[in-house]
């Protein structure tokens, strides 16, 4: 494909309503004739646009490379980070597994504090934690149950009583023309701290304390109690019998299903064990058989997919710098001005630019300083006092062929070899110790000075690289960087210019009319010489 020079433009003559029109008088193209009179002007023009263009794409290219380090920033190389790699509860046995007969195991959950974990045994549970309720009366209407839509006056109930009654205190805004199913949603919304409910089957309603455990309750003032009737049924708390280094197991209550043993919470499915107890609550004996110990690891599948990707993201972004610094720009491939675009389609211009923007920031002096940092990498990890073995036992070594500019190598079978056999020297290595700083605190101390979120870690600056071209993920960068900088001159350089053109334009029009007039004055003189001699 052929594209004409690329210092051509087109002249603002194209915008008057003069242009196509020759000399009538004087047989000229005046409009081709001026364009070339302003052909200097207009390749100026021309040109600044380039510039602005390739400012555009050096921005675009900084931008691509800064977003992937402020990605990796915030999801893996910052503590609060979702898939965080600096967190040491990544690396710790915090997955705990409930041991023993399985019938008694599958019923206990824990969770929290593994400390405790080698001289804590749960010999049985005898009742889990359940919330105080009343039930009341059986309600009947016509010799039916009542339903949902009777109405509280078919009850007996009077707007008096419905307006005396109280739940936990609370009244409630109803009267004897509302329905049952109004009250029970009455009593949902308000803040009774209980859970009303109406059995159809047996025309009874359920008013369940929201709390668990003996101190919950359900509390109807005297209107209310002799106007629904029934009883209530106390709350219960979780009862687990526990055994401290093989003695005798000792009841810990809790008015929820889970029970805190030093930090270790243990929640309860379901009851277990046969345990007897004298009249003081001493346990007189038990199944042995139904005994559950725990024993804790680290979550090998969620830590290795973390450091997997990470690395992925990270050998991601030294591929595109190094291609960056090694990738020449092509002479022939430019900017294409307004006029060769015109000329063609818009997959021939699409292909056009991408080999245009090829090399678009190979002389950079920050991205060849940020890919020198890259290559460097394993030898500032090495120098933080991590071992070069520690590193390499738990899979992570930097590639040999120097032209993949420091890209890191994963074996996945080794790393979770090291998690599922010493997660502590893993977790060391990652995140540090007394002696390093750790594989993830490295990486992100060599980007900061480049990029970061935080400017204030940097010396009050986001990263030379984003004071090069701002970043689409920090909005106060946008106009405080040295290319946006650069676009704004080009664009006044353009206005300058532009007005520049319209002027020379102007002249020229005004000096082609007036030969016109002339032309046109001398010919109506010659036709009057000639009508005279004829």
């Amino acid at each position: 494909m052929k594209v004409s020079d690329s210092s051509s433009s087109t002249s603002s003559l194209g915008n008057t309503s003069l242009r196509g029109f020759s000399g009538l008088a004087s047989g000229l193209d005046r409009d081709a004739l001026i364009e070339q009179l302003t052909l200097n002007t207009s390749n100026k023009i021309a040109t600044i646009k380039q510039n602005i263009t390739k400012q555009e794409w050096r921005q675009e290219a900084y931008n691509s490379i800064t977003g992937k380090m402020l990605d990796m920033e915030d999801n893996y190389l910052s503590y609060s980070g979702k898939t965080s790699i600096v967190s040491n509860d990544l690396y710790r046995k915090s997955v705990i597994t409930a041991n023993g007969n399985s019938s008694s195991a599958s019923l206990l959950k824990a969770t929290g504090s593994s400390a405790v974990l080698e001289y804590v045994s749960i010999k049985g549970v005898s009742q889990l934690a359940s919330s105080a309720y009343y039930t009341s009366q059986s309600f009947e209407v016509d010799g039916k149950n009542a339903s949902k839509s009777t109405k509280l006056a078919d009850l007996g109930f009077t707007d008096d009583k419905l307006s005396g009654m109280t739940i936990n205190g609370t009244s409630f805004s109803v009267t004897s023309e509302s329905t049952v199913s109004d009250l029970v949603n009455a009593i949902n919304s308000s803040d009774a701290g209980v859970k009303a409910t109406f059995i159809e089957s047996t025309g009874s309603f359920m008013f369940f304390d929201k709390d668990t455990g003996e101190s919950s309750n359900v509390e109807l003032n005297e209107e209310a109690q002799n106007m629904f009737g029934g009883e209530l049924t106390a709350g219960k708390d979780t009862i687990m019998y526990v055994s401290y280094g093989g003695s005798d197991p000792v009841a810990v209550k809790s008015s929820s299903s889970t029970v805190n043993v030093d930090g270790l919470k243990i929640t309860a499915s379901g009851v277990f064990g046969d345990i007897q107890t004298d009249s003081d609550g001493k346990v007189t004996s038990f199944d042995a058989s139904a005994s559950v110990s725990f024993t804790a690891s680290a979550n090998v599948d969620k830590a290795t997919e973390r450091v997997k990707n990470f690395i992925e993201e990270y050998n991601k972004l030294v591929e595109e710098v190094n291609t960056a610094v090694t990738t020449r720009p092509n002479k022939d491939y430019t900017p294409l001005t307004e006029e060769q675009e015109d000329e063609m389609t818009e997959t021939e211009i699409e292909k056009w630019n991408k080999k245009a923007k090829d090399g678009i920031i190979y002389n950079d002096t920050e991205i060849r300083d940020f890919s020198d940092t890259l290559h460097s990498m394993m030898t500032s990890i090495l120098g933080s006092g991590i071992s070069y073995s520690d590193l390499k036992n738990i899979g992570i070594t930097i590639s040999d062929d120097f032209a993949d500019g420091g890209q890191l190598q994963f074996d996945e079978e080794k790393f979770r070899a090291a998690m599922e056999t010493d997660s502590e020297t893993v977790e060391k290595v990652m995140c540090g110790s007394d002696d390093s700083k750790g594989f993830g605190n490295v990486i992100n101390a060599k980007f900061t000075p480049y990029a970061t979120r935080y400017a204030t870690r940097n010396g009050n600056s986001y990263g030379r690289l984003i004071e090069v071209a701002g970043s689409d993920k920090l909005t106060l960068t946008a106009k405080k960087n040295q290319i946006y900088n650069q676009i704004e001159s080009y664009n006044e350089e353009v206005k300058k210019w532009e007005s520049k053109l319209k002027t020379e334009e102007d002249r020229y029009i005004k000096q082609f009319s007036n030969l016109e007039k002339l032309i046109n004055s001398m010919n109506s003189q010659a036709n009057y010489l000639a009508s005279l001699s004829a």
